[in-house]
C-alpha cells in the first residue's frame, strides 16, 4: 500500500494534528508504463551510440535516428501520461492512451530500427506499413490522454 498524495484528501482529524490521507493500492499497470518509458529513454542513448557508429551508409543512419528519437521522445511522453493519469485523471478510468503509446512506439521505432539493419526485409514486405500506423497511434494516444485531461475535473481541495 501506499499513500498517494496526487489524489489525498489531507485534513485534520478531530481536532488532532493527525492527517488522514487516502491510501490506495498500487497500480501495476502504471508501474509497468513508467518502466517501460524509462527504458525506452535508456535503449535509446545505447541504440544512438550504435547507429552513430555501427551503420555506415547516411540512409541508415538517418532512419536510425529517426527512431532513435521518437523512441526517446516518446518514451519521456509514457512518463508524463502516468504521472499526469495520477495526479490529474481518474485511476479508475483505463489507461487506454498508454497500452496504444506503447504499440505506436513498438511499431514506428522497431520497425524504422528493422529497416536500418535489413532494409529488404521492410521494403518488400508487409511491415512497410508498420510505421505510419504506429505513427498515427501515437498522434491517437496523445489526443485521447487529451480527451480525457479535459473531461475530468480538478479536484477540490477540502475546506479548512
Amino acid at each position: 500500500m501506499l499513500v498517494n498524495f496526487f489524489v489525498a484528501n489531507i485534513g485534520f482529524a478531530r481536532n488532532t494534528s493527525r492527517y488522514v490521507c487516502k491510501v490506495s493500492k498500487r497500480n501495476n499497470e502504471m508501474v509497468l508504463m513508467v518502466a517501460l518509458g524509462l527504458i525506452a529513454v535508456a535503449l535509446s542513448i545505447g541504440l544512438a551510440a550504435y547507429g552513430r557508429h555501427a551503420l555506415a551508409d547516411s540512409v541508415l543512419q538517418m532512419r536510425w535516428s529517426i527512431g532513435v528519437e521518437y523512441l526517446r521522445d516518446m518514451g519521456l511522453g509514457l512518463l508524463v501520461m502516468a504521472l499526469l493519469r495520477n495526479a490529474w485523471i481518474s485511476e479508475e478510468s483505463k489507461p487506454w492512451p498508454e497500452r496504444i503509446l506503447v504499440m505506436g512506439i513498438a511499431l514506428f521505432s522497431g520497425v524504422l530500427f528493422l529497416e536500418s539493419i535489413v532494409p529488404i526485409w521492410i521494403e518488400e514486405g508487409p511491415l512497410s506499413l508498420a510505421p505510419p500506423v504506429g505513427g498515427i497511434s501515437m498522434i491517437i494516444s496523445w489526443l485521447w490522454i487529451l480527451v480525457q485531461f479535459l473531461t475530468k475535473k480538478r479536484p477540490v481541495p477540502p475546506k479548512k
